[in-house]
């Protein structure tokens, strides 16, 4: 850190027309994110004395921009018993330096932790943002990125589906491509549609249970909501439903482009496979098998209802 306190002393302290694009960018962020930093000070700490946010979160230059202290550093003006300020420093910056106290030894720390990781980093940049009671069905710790991407565009309607393109102005038949009796849209092909609600109760058969079928959310919920099932099962029947859409919404852009049908059986054997290159090496996978019944084909065919 040397190098940077040495050239440009503080990301707080403001940018001049010689500074380089990306330190100019790291000043612009630093001041984002000013409020999440917290600064214990040591009396032979190498803060900036005028422009690290160390004083009950704001620099001295925030609490009082018409005094400058000449020397760089807070234990340039620290001794064995406290603040050793020059005789010219105004009452009012000596009455705020009071109340800091001194620690053994300086911390930074990012949302009060001295520690922080990527996940503290990551929450912090996203918290604006509203969370969805559906995210754990999507990104679970067992997810595949391919899967859950299409899940995810699933969940939101960004699929293009035949009545999203007819909103932005694209003319083509309605019809659904599978069963040629309802016009596409996201309910319908997750799983209003005869052949998607075979191919998934062909993978979970407990979903024929429903009096009405389920739509792709109630689907997540029933087996989210479960009390009977361990977070690894979970795992395992998201990764189910997530690799289902993936391979109906393929297959949909097979038979529109390319003219080339298969049968649910296929796309079942197809899943099955996919499913087993992912599931074989989890940990649990022995457990699976006796809980669910699964062979070396991951056939689910014979699942045990455990609700």
């Amino acid at each position: 850190m040397s190098w940077f306190r040495n050239r440009y002393l503080s990301p707080w302290k403001p940018v001049n027309s010689l500074d380089s694009r990306l330190w100019k960018k790291i000043h612009s962020v630093a001041l984002l994110v000013k409020s999440n930093f917290t600064f214990q000070i040591s009396r032979g700490c190498n803060f900036s004395m005028n422009w690290d946010p160390w004083c009950n979160g704001n620099s001295l230059m925030d609490f009082l921009p018409s005094y400058k202290f000449e020397k760089k550093f807070v234990n340039c003006y620290t001794n064995s018993s406290g603040w050793a300020l020059p005789s010219s420093t105004p009452l009012a910056l000596r009455f705020e330096l009071s109340g800091i106290n001194f620690a053994e030894q300086p911390a930074t720390a990012w949302d009060g932790s001295v520690s922080p990781t990527f996940a503290t980093f990551y929450l912090s940049y996203f918290k604006h943002l509203v969370e969805v009671n559906w995210h754990s069905f999507l990104w679970h710790k067992r997810y595949s990125l391919r899967y859950s991407a299409y899940a995810w565009m699933a969940v939101l309607g960004k699929l293009k589906t035949v009545d999203q393109l007819r909103l932005r102005g694209i003319d083509i038949p309605a019809v659904c491509y599978f069963c040629d009796s309802g016009n596409e849209c996201h309910s319908h092909l997750f799983f209003g549609c005869d052949y998607s609600f075979t191919v998934i109760c062909t993978l979970l058969p407990e979903l024929g249970a429903f009096l009405m079928r389920p739509n792709l959310m109630q689907t997540y919920d029933y087996f989210g909501s479960s009390s009977h099932l361990p977070n690894w099962e979970k795992y395992l029947c998201f990764l189910v439903i997530n690799c289902t859409i993936y391979f109906v919404w393929r297959e949909r852009n097979t038979r529109r482009f390319d003219n080339v049908w298969k049968s649910p059986i296929e796309i079942v054997a197809y899943i099955r496979h996919a499913l087993l290159a992912k599931v074989k090496n989890w940990k649990n996978f022995n457990d699976l098998k006796g809980r669910f019944e699964l062979d070396s084909q991951l056939n689910f065919t014979s699942y045990r209802s455990v609700w």
